[in-house]
């Protein structure tokens, strides 16, 4: 199933056609209504340990599986902060980074939001 993605408009294309909106602006202000995600969630391979996720947009990173001894936050790059937790559903914006330290792989699959 495909779906629909939430895409601004470029400021080439107009919020009108005639008197009527342009279907680019309906979609996109369609979607925003109905909720629909930016993009579809995918998996994430960790190289090595510790392996330091950086987020490209805003959503979650799920981390399960695996055997992981830590997980902390950053989002600065310099100042970690240990999230106390071994697996979760983690929150992050753009930039962020959850730096994850296992001795088995665990599984790692990002959510845009």
């Amino acid at each position: 199933m495909t779906v629909a993605t939430n895409n601004l408009p470029t400021f080439e294309v107009s919020l009108t056609e005639g008197k009527q909106t342009n279907k680019v602006w309906y979609f996109f202000f369609k979607s925003l209504l109905n909720g629909n995600p930016p993009a579809n969630e995918y998996a994430v391979t960790p190289v090595q340990s510790p392996y330091t996720f950086v987020a490209s947009q805003r959503g979650f990173l799920i981390v399960n599986g695996g055997t992981i001894s830590l997980i902390q936050f950053s989002r600065n790059g310099s100042t970690n902060y240990t999230t106390g937790m071994t697996a979760g559903c983690f929150p992050v914006s753009a930039g962020d980074s959850l730096i994850i330290r296992y001795s088995s792989t665990p599984q790692l699959t990002f959510v845009p939001q």
